[in-house]
């Protein structure tokens, strides 16, 4: 099986239209959309076009915040939530494996992938390696 993850380029799984908001969206408006669309986390980008990769806003980050205090917790832009923070990805060309081995190392869940001029080019998630796992396994 390693090995044929090591044969899967990451893009034939990944997401290739992401869902993002720009780093001044507030809170609520990015719990509303992942609310809305039924997914765990979006990309946090410098402008709304798809600029820089900032990090990756997640379900868990919305809970932790509301939690500390829901009405302040509001229109806190997402940018605050992720400042600091290094954000993970992977380019185009590597191999589900590698997206893999990452997750697992660092213990996330979704990852940016970026072409070759370092624009959101998609994005993977746990899920989907796991629909390849078993697809390979059955």
């Amino acid at each position: 099986m390693a090995n044929e993850l090591d044969e899967v380029n990451v893009m034939t799984i990944a997401h290739p239209k992401p869902q993002m908001v720009s780093k001044d969206t507030p809170l609520f408006k990015a719990a509303d959309k992942m609310l809305r669309l039924k997914i765990h986390s979006v990309i946090v980008v410098d402008d709304e076009s798809g600029g820089k990769l900032l990090g990756v806003l997640s379900s868990l980050d919305i809970v932790k915040t509301a939690f500390l205090s829901a009405e302040k917790a509001k229109n806190i832009p997402v940018g605050s939530l992720i400042e600091g923070q290094k954000p993970y990805f992977v380019y185009q060309e590597v191999s589900v494996r590698d997206v893999l081995n990452l997750m697992v190392d660092k213990g996330i869940r979704s990852l940016p992938i970026l072409n070759d001029q370092d624009k959101v080019a998609g994005i993977i998630t746990m899920s989907d390696v796991l629909r390849l796992v078993k697809e390979k396994l059955v």
